[in-house]
């Protein structure tokens, strides 16, 4: 008896450990009808869970809609499969910073990061329709291309891992490194119909691509003279050939 009241308080025990810093998202308020804006729980969620030294933001199966949100160091999304997180159509739910716009952000963060087998998926059509009226109302004025948000976008980030996930339909650039560190993207699936670009580097060193599917309407890898990718590996575009 007294060995099987041991065996439940340890199992109880390393529960609790795990608990400790694993994090489901509908504890703090997140709802995956698809329909609800998430944007001010999920944000609220990772800004809590770093500011208790890090842990993981577990989504399980749904359609979480949110706005624009900002990762944050030690923290780690992880997307299980059947999960998805769907970019607010409207213009102004996604973050601005400097000139562009972006889905999800991160600037001066480390040790943090997006992985499992779930998806990040943009209203392409719902998303260019917002982004047409502030041009026909002349609220927006630079060249589509110009105002197209990407769907991640890191700087002066390190030791970032984006692993496992799907992102689908940007109508921007997929992944955007900008003076970032030791950025591992591996088993990434990137798709869209609309023309818009895969990964672009600028000024980022120690990135390494592993396992990518690229099957996008514009340029899969951009990058300028200043960056560097450390390695590459079993990273292609639907004929096969290499990224």
């Amino acid at each position: 008896m007294r060995q099987i009241i041991y065996l439940v308080t340890f199992f109880c025990l390393s529960i609790g450990e795990l608990a400790a810093n694993e994090y489901n998202a509908s504890v703090f308020g997140c709802v995956s009808d698809g329909q609800t804006n998430n944007t001010q729980s999920i944000q609220a969620a990772i800004d809590t869970i770093s500011s208790r030294g890090g842990g993981t933001l577990h989504f399980y199966v749904g359609r979480y809609l949110t706005g624009g949100f900002e990762l944050k160091s030690n923290v780690t999304i992880h997307l299980h499969e059947g999960a998805a997180l769907i970019a607010s159509p409207t213009y102004y739910d996604y973050l601005q910073k400097g000139e562009h716009r972006y889905f999800i952000y991160g600037e001066n963060q480390t040790n943090c990061g997006i992985e499992g087998k779930g998806m990040i998926v943009e209203q392409a059509e719902l998303a260019l329709s917002s982004i047409a009226k502030q041009k026909e109302k002349n609220i927006i004025s630079p060249p589509l291309a110009d105002v197209r948000p990407t769907l991640i976008g890191l700087h002066h980030c390190k030791n970032i891992r984006l692993a496992g996930i799907q992102l689908d339909q940007a109508i921007g650039r997929h992944i955007y490194l900008q003076d970032c560190q030791n950025i591992a993207l591996q088993q990434l699936i990137l798709t869209s119909n609309q023309i818009s670009d895969g990964i672009v580097l600028h000024q980022s060193q120690g990135v390494q691509l592993h396992d990518l599917y690229v099957d996008i309407q514009g340029k899969p890898l951009v990058g300028d003279r200043k960056s560097q990718i450390s390695t590459i590996k079993n990273s292609i575009k639907p004929n096969g050939k290499s990224i």
